[in-house]
C-alpha cells in the first residue's frame, strides 16, 4: 500500500509546494507594488519641488549689491504652504535672499553636506534632516538647485526648506492597507515622514542594524521583527538616487499566514488520506488475510506437534485460503493414514522379531543342552575339550541373543553390561576351584547389534585361550580393562599367564581373531612373550553414546 500511494502523495505534497511558492511570491510581489504606491506620494512631491526649483532657477537671479530681493519672496510662502522657507544663496554659500525673517546676521551653508554635494553634482540635492530655517525647531528637508550662468559658471544657489508635517499631512491618504506601516529615511536612516496608523511612532521600523542596511542598499526586501515585535515583510523604494528610502511594512500574520495555513491543510489532508489508506489496509489484511493466515498458522503448529485431528475454522475466509485450509486437512488425514499403517506395520515386525530372537534363543538352549549331554557322556579327554570350547562359543552366543532381545527397541547394545556378564560366565564355568581372578573396568559402550556379536565372540575366544592355554591350571588373574577417548574406544585383555611366541601357529580360536576384528571395523594388537603373559589391545570407533 505504501509503494502504490507513494506516486500520489510524492505529487501532492509537491504540488502544495509548488503553490505555496507561486503564493509567497505573490505575497511578495504585492508587499513591493504597496511600497511602490507608498513611494508614489513622495516621488510626486519631489518631482514637483524640482519642477519648481527648475522654474525659479530660470527666472531668478542674485540682486546687486544693495540691491532687493525678487518680489515672489514676499509672497512665496502663501503660495506654496508645504514650504518652509526659500532662500538665494551665493556661489561661497552666503545666503543673500530669504523668506525666513528672523535671521540676525550673515548665514553661511558652505559647510553643510548638502551644499558641497549640489557643488559637486551642479545637479537638484536633497539634504538630510534639518531643522527649519536658520534658526527653526521643526524638522524639514532641504531641497536646492543650482543656478548655472553663461559657460556652465555657478551664478548661485535656490533652496526651500520642506516642512516634513506637511508632507505628512499631504501624503496621509494613500489607499495603504490600514495595518501596513511606511517610513521615509534620508541617508542616515532618519524618519522623515511616517504613516504608521495604529502603531505608536517608530515602532514598526525594523532593528536599525537593518535599518543601516536598507539606507546602504545592501538589503531591500526581507522579513523581520519590528522594534514591537510584530514581524512584518518589508519592501523598500530608493528615491533621488539614493537620499531617500520609503520602507514599506506589511504584518506577516495577515500576509503570508494563511498561505502557511493554506501549506499546512493541505499537507494535513494528504496525510489524513495516506493514514486513512494504510488503515483500511491494516484493518483489511487483518479481516481478510492476517487473522485466517494466522490461523492456519496455528494449524500448522498443532501438525507439527503430532495433533493431526485438529481442525482450522475458515468459514468466512477468502476462497484461496479456505482451499489451503481444506489440503491442509486432506494432508493431515492421509499422514494420520500413513503413520497408522507404519504402527501397525512396526508392532507386526517387532513381534516377529522378537518371535525370532526368541526361537533363536530357544534353539541356542537346545544346541547347549545337547552339547551339555555329549560332554557328560564323553570319556575322551580331547573330544571332551573341544564340546567345552563350542558349549563355551555358544554359551556367548545366547548371552548375545538375550541382549539383542532386550535392546531391540534402540537398535544398540550396552556392551559394558554385555562383555562383564559375559567375562563373568566364562570365567566361573572353567574356574570350580577358583584359581583364575576376573578384573573388569569398562568405559560406557554401545555398538549396533551387528558389530555386538563379533565383539563378544572375540572377548569369548580371548578369555578362554587365556584360560586353556595361557594360565593353564595356575592361579592367575585375568583384566578386561578399557578407556574411552570421544569416539574412540580402546579395550585391554591381559593375564599373567605363561605367554606364548606369537610367531607360533595357534588352534581355532586365535584364527577367528582377525575376521572378527575385521567384522568390527577396529584395529588388534598382541603382545607376549614366553613367562611373561600376554596382552591384547584393540581399538575401535563407537559411533554412537552408551545410553543412559
Amino acid at each position: 500500500m505504501l509503494l502504490v500511494l507513494a506516486a500520489p502523495v510524492a505529487g501532492g505534497v509537491l504540488i502544495a509546494v509548488q503553490s505555496y511558492d507561486e503564493q509567497t511570491q505573490r505575497a511578495e510581489a504585492q508587499v513591493h507594488q504597496l511600497a511602490t504606491l507608498a513611494a508614489s506620494h513622495e516621488r510626486d512631491f519631489f518631482f514637483d519641488t524640482w519642477r519648481l526649483l527648475v522654474g525659479l532657477a530660470a527666472d531668478l537671479r542674485l540682486p546687486e549689491p544693495g540691491g532687493r530681493c525678487p518680489r515672489l519672496f514676499g509672497a512665496f510662502l502663501d503660495i506654496y504652504p508645504e514650504y518652509g522657507s526659500l532662500a538665494l544663496i551665493d556661489p561661497e554659500g552666503l545666503q543673500v535672499c530669504s523668506t525666513d525673517r528672523g535671521n540676525k546676521g550673515p548665514v553661511k551653508f558652505g559647510g553643510e553636506d548638502w551644499y558641497r554635494r549640489l557643488i559637486a553634482s551642479r545637479d537638484f540635492t536633497l539634504s538630510d534632516l534639518v531643522p527649519l530655517g536658520a534658526a527653526g525647531a521643526n524638522p524639514s528637508l532641504v531641497a536646492a538647485m543650482p543656478i548655472i550662468g553663461e559657460g556652465d559658471s555657478l551664478v548661485g544657489v535656490i533652496a526651500v526648506w520642506i516642512k516634513l508635517d506637511r508632507m505628512e499631512q499631504v501624503a496621509r491618504d494613500s489607499g495603504l492597507p490600514d495595518d501596513g506601516v511606511v517610513y521615509v529615511l534620508d541617508r542616515r536612516g532618519d524618519v522623515l515622514t511616517r504613516r504608521t496608523g495604529a502603531v505608536v511612532g517608530d515602532a514598526g521600523l525594523p532593528q536599525p542594524d537593518l535599518v543601516a542596511q536598507v539606507v546602504a542598499d545592501e538589503v531591500l526586501e526581507f522579513r523581520a521583527a519590528g522594534l514591537d515585535s510584530k514581524e512584518r515583510a518589508y519592501s523598500t523604494v530608493v528615491l533621488q538616487g539614493g537620499a531617500i528610502h520609503v520602507l514599506f511594512g506589511l504584518p506577516v500574520a495577515s500576509t503570508f499566514t494563511w498561505i502557511e495555513r493554506d501549506l499546512a491543510s493541505r499537507l494535513a489532508v494528504i496525510g489524513i488520506t495516506l493514514a486513512a489508506a494504510l488503515a483500511a489496509a491494516l484493518v483489511g489484511g487483518h479481516l481478510l488475510v492476517i487473522r485466517w493466515v494466522r490461523a492456519l498458522r496455528r494449524l500448522v503448529a498443532d501438525y507439527t506437534a503430532g495433533k493431526l485431528d485438529e481442525r482450522a475454522d475458515l468459514a468466512g475466509a477468502p476462497a484461496e485460503l479456505r482451499e489451503l485450509g481444506d489440503g491442509f486437512a486432506v494432508m493431515a488425514r492421509r499422514i494420520a493414514l500413513r503413520e497408522a499403517d507404519l504402527k501397525r506395520n512396526i508392532g507386526e515386525k517387532d513381534v516377529l522379531i522378537r518371535e525370532i530372537h526368541h526361537r533363536v534363543k530357544n534353539n541356542l538352549q537346545t544346541v547347549l543342552s545337547m552339547l551339555s549331554l555329549r560332554l557328560r557322556g564323553q570319556r575322551d579327554t580331547a573330544a571332551r575339550a573341544a564340546l567345552a570350547e563350542a558349549e563355551v562359543r555358544v554359551r556367548a552366543l545366547a548371552l548375545v541373543q538375550r541382549h539383542l532381545y532386550l535392546d531391540d527397541a534402540t537398535s544398540l547394545v550396552d556392551m559394558t553390561t554385555l562383555l562383564s556378564e559375559l567375562a563373568a560366565s566364562i570365567v566361573a564355568a572353567a574356574n570350580a576351584d577358583g584359581h583364575v581372578a576376573l578384573e573388569v573396568e569398562l568405559p560406557p559402550l554401545a555398538l549396533e547389534q551387528d558389530r555386538a556379536t563379533p565383539l563378544a565372540l572375540l572377548v569369548t575366544e580371548l578369555i578362554t585361550n587365556a584360560i586353556v592355554h595361557g594360565l593353564h591350571g595356575r592361579r592367575g588373574t585375568i583384566r578386561l580393562a578399557g578407556r574411552r577417548e570421544g569416539e574412540m574406544v580402546t579395550i585391554t585383555l591381559i593375564d599373567d599367564g605363561a605367554g606364548f611366541d606369537p610367531r607360533a601357529s595357534g588352534g581355532l580360536g586365535l584364527a577367528l581373531v582377525p575376521g572378527l576384528v575385521k567384522q568390527m571395523g577396529g584395529e588388534s594388537r598382541l603382545e607376549s612373550a614366553p613367562g611373561s603373559g600376554t596382552r591384547w589391545t584393540l581399538t575401535l570407533r563407537a559411533v554412537a553414546p552408551p545410553p543412559a
